[in-house]
């Protein structure tokens, strides 16, 4: 494959796009072994990586297609390309003006969501007075009442304070009994987006001790809460994490960015959503729900797709 061109972002940036179609996000793909795709106009563009599952090889467009026009063009596209590279499907988040009817016109499935569907943003544009008039009331009496529980946050780029996030996400598997990255994934991604500025590490403490962390993406004027984690004990006696997203609010803002996404909530506040248990805290934090098309496969090998739908039906997914 052909290396994305210099003027990569250039592009993207014009076109709002995610931070996962970025030139920053290609290398980490490729620094994990999986080759990068791409095809590009004036309007429209996409990255795409090389994916495996069950037998099966498909392209993955993460949030992308981004369009600004020419929508059919840019789903053709990207169709057209697997096609001829011999993918069985691709998977993909389309972004900007595609909408529905383009998606059906090409015979796309909708799938589960992968990245996220619906999200919470906040405008960062906005007075600081604002921001902080639009936080939940319990949220801002957290922030105000930080220094006098000990609570201090600083951002780091030091391997010792990623190996410490690290192990808060293992604590926080084990309590919430959930399912992380492996540590070496977060390794690679912050080797990879660190040096740039692209991510940032937060950590709060209290009394000098870690209790919270989270992993940031900043992309075009666009800061989003990538990963979190804690020391669970810790974090609920000393109210940390309010406070470490606050000021990474602050200080997005203090960049000259425009916008915090928090990165995924439940729709309509379901309960049952696997957003569920995150919405109401981020929330908390003002902005506006935004909703995007979500996921869709669009099939190549029909048959070899066909039997793929009906494994995962049965193993109990969409």
């Amino acid at each position: 494959m052909e290396n994305l061109p210099n003027d990569w972002d250039v592009l993207q940036k014009s076109l709002g796009a995610s931070v996962l179609q970025g030139m920053v996000w290609s290398e980490v793909q490729e620094s994990m072994g999986r080759s990068a795709y791409f095809e590009r106009s004036n309007h429209w563009s996409w990255v795409g990586f090389e994916r495996k599952s069950r037998g099966l090889r498909y392209l993955n467009v993460p949030y992308g297609p981004t369009a600004s026009l020419n929508a059919k063009d840019a789903l053709g596209s990207v169709a057209a390309f697997a096609t001829q590279e011999g993918f069985d499907f691709v998977r993909i988040e389309p972004m900007g003006v595609i909408g529905k009817s383009d998606l059906d016109s090409i015979g796309a499935i909708k799938t589960s969501e992968v990245d996220p569907e619906h999200t919470q943003v906040i405008d960062i544009t906005k007075p600081i007075d604002a921001l902080r008039a639009n936080l939940r009331s319990g949220h801002r009496s957290d922030i105000n009442g930080a220094s006098k529980r000990g609570v201090e946050v600083l951002s780091t780029d030091s391997q010792e304070g990623l190996e410490i996030f690290l192990g808060m996400l293992r604590d926080t598997a084990k309590r919430a009994k959930v399912t992380f990255y492996p540590d070496s994934y977060y390794r690679q991604v912050f080797k990879q987006m660190s040096p740039s500025g692209s991510m940032k590490l937060y950590l709060a403490k209290a009394d000098g001790e870690p209790v919270a962390g989270a992993l940031f993406y900043d992309y075009n004027g666009v800061r989003s809460y990538a990963y979190a984690g804690a020391f669970q004990d810790l974090n609920r006696k000393h109210k940390a994490t309010v406070c470490m997203m606050w000021q990474a609010i602050l200080d997005a803002k203090q960049s000259g960015g425009t916008a915090f996404d928090l990165w995924g909530v439940a729709p309509d506040d379901n309960s049952k959503h696997k957003w569920a248990g995150i919405t109401s805290f981020k929330k908390g934090f003002g902005g506006e729900t935004v909703a995007y098309l979500g996921t869709y496969d669009i099939p190549i090998n029909k048959p070899k797709y066909k039997a793929y739908r009906i494994y995962k039906k049965f193993r109990g997914r969409s």
